[in-house]
């Protein structure tokens, strides 16, 4: 019977596959506000020596000084309207469709007995197909960090209009390409391992606090880091991707593909150049996931939505 119980605890799904979204939009809004301070220094640090934007950071901290410094305090938080919108849609679907794609592929046999294979399969579909459909967010996001005037994209909707009239559809969906990739590995890392870890410890007998706070914690935080260490080159090439300069055709300047900027970066700046900004990626990361997870089982439960 123990067992059985545990089974029904582990994983995030809820009584109704719309239940899922909603406590996926709360959990990601809630992660997305507290943590865009540090998704911008990240961001920034990307760019630095990519030849993106003008100023080269010296570190995490020398960045945020820099912000401040000459944009002051909301210079921290540019991009929190698009990250908003991204939590409430990218967010939610790429958590609320996990629960389902595990079902699918399960079909008549519990979703939780799968293999860690085809979860992974499933992490992989919900990340790839929630980025696909919201790439415009997230480029808006990343153009607005990037932005250290103000002056380029001072608001999020007149920043969509902006873009979609000077670099068309197309330009809408630059960095597609990485952004799908960051998004389908980040799915199959920090889902999976999520679910696997929490599920091991509910299992474990040495484990005293079985489907609780800790627990989820504990799984979050084992996420998060394994999440950024796979994910951390591809956002950087994301970054430079989306942020590079057109010229009056709307063709991108610096990279024409993200192999492209993926080599030139490893030339330029050595292996190590691909986890810049790794500490600020795992400092917004690490707690981001933390939040998003902890509010979702929050909600989950306290809505009574857990099936």
């Amino acid at each position: 019977e123990n067992v059985k119980n545990c089974r029904r605890s582990m994983g995030i799904k809820t009584k109704e596959p719309w239940q899922g979204y909603v406590v996926s939009a709360c959990g990601s809004a809630t992660a997305d506000f507290i943590c865009t301070p540090l998704d911008c220094v990240k961001t920034r640090l990307q760019l630095s020596r990519s030849g993106v934007v003008g100023e080269v950071y010296k570190g995490p901290i020398d960045c945020t000084t820099t912000i401040l410094k000459n944009e002051g305090l909301k210079g921290l938080y540019k991009g929190l309207s698009p990250a908003l919108l991204r939590a409430c849609t990218y967010g939610s679907a790429r958590i609320g469709l996990y629960e389902p794609l595990k079902q699918l592929i399960a079909g008549d046999k519990p979703a939780d007995q799968l293999p860690i294979g085809l979860k992974i399969l499933a992490g992989v579909g919900s990340g790839g197909l929630a980025s696909y459909i919201f790439s415009p967010v997230d480029l808006v996001k990343v153009r607005m960090q990037g932005d250290r005037s103000g002056k380029l994209y001072p608001r999020l909707f007149p920043a969509f209009y902006s873009i979609a009239k000077k670099e068309g559809i197309q330009g809408m969906y630059r960095g597609s390409s990485a952004t799908v990739a960051r998004a389908a590995t980040c799915g199959m890392v920090e889902l999976v391992t999520y679910d696997e870890f929490k599920g091991g410890l509910i299992s474990a007998s040495w484990w005293p606090f079985r489907d609780s706070f800790p627990t989820h914690v504990a799984a979050s935080m084992a996420a998060g880091f394994l999440s950024t260490v796979a994910s951390a080159p591809i956002d950087l090439v994301k970054s430079r991707m989306m942020n590079q300069p057109c010229d009056a055709a709307g063709n991108p300047k610096l990279y024409a593909s993200p192999i492209q900027c993926l080599r030139q970066s490893v030339m330029n700046e050595g292996l190590l150049g691909l986890y810049a900004g790794f500490w600020p990626s795992y400092l917004r990361l690490g707690p981001h996931t933390v939040l998003v997870f902890v509010v979702v089982e929050q909600v989950r439960h306290g809505m009574n939505w857990a099936a």
